[in-house]
């Protein structure tokens, strides 16, 4: 189990606000059958391989967002992951987001690691999977501030992206609300 106090902690906000991002991102859950929580993003991989395998492997590479193509559960989610990564491990590792707080594998470098699969490798603890969380928080002064005023909607177009603030951002904060 993460210590989301070390966490929460170490950003300088209350638990109830970790909890809550874990909980959107992943249903706070880091690991299942022991394999870390993972998301393959097919228009990752597509954008980090050229875009060489959307016709041979259309299921896993593709040049926009498609959610379709999203695996339904986590089995489905390793298949993808290690078809991909039998064709470029590196962009599969940095197209896939991973653990509890789903941190998307192409911020390693971001973050300190020396590689895609020292980051990879670090996802297989929870205290790796805390760490890796703590990091993207602090290498972002934005994400900082947001999640320490509470700003919901200005954590999730920081975290997430401009997809889905408001969905996000709704979301997180009546996490909070349940954890606080």
């Amino acid at each position: 189990m993460i210590d989301y106090q070390s966490a929460a902690d170490q950003i300088g906000v209350e638990v109830a606000a970790v909890t809550a991002i874990a909980e959107v991102e992943s249903s706070g859950q880091g690991f299942r059958d022991g394999m870390p929580i993972i998301r393959l993003e097919a228009h990752w991989f597509g954008k980090l391989t050229g875009y060489q395998f959307n016709d041979s492997h259309p299921h896993i590479s593709c040049r926009a967002w498609t959610p379709a193509l999203a695996a339904r559960n986590q089995g489905e989610a390793w298949v993808q992951f290690d078809e991909a990564a039998s064709l470029d491990e590196g962009a599969a590792i940095q197209s896939t987001s991973w653990g509890p707080f789903q941190i998307m594998g192409f911020h390693w470098q971001a973050l300190g690691y020396e590689s895609p699969q020292a980051m990879r490798e670090a996802m297989g603890t929870d205290e790796g999977q805390l760490d890796a969380f703590v990091r993207f928080v602090k290498a972002d002064a934005v994400l900082v501030d947001a999640v320490r005023r509470k700003d919901w909607h200005a954590f999730a177009a920081r975290y997430n992206g401009l997809g889905q603030v408001d969905r996000y951002a709704g979301l997180m904060a009546a996490a909070y609300e349940r954890n606080a």
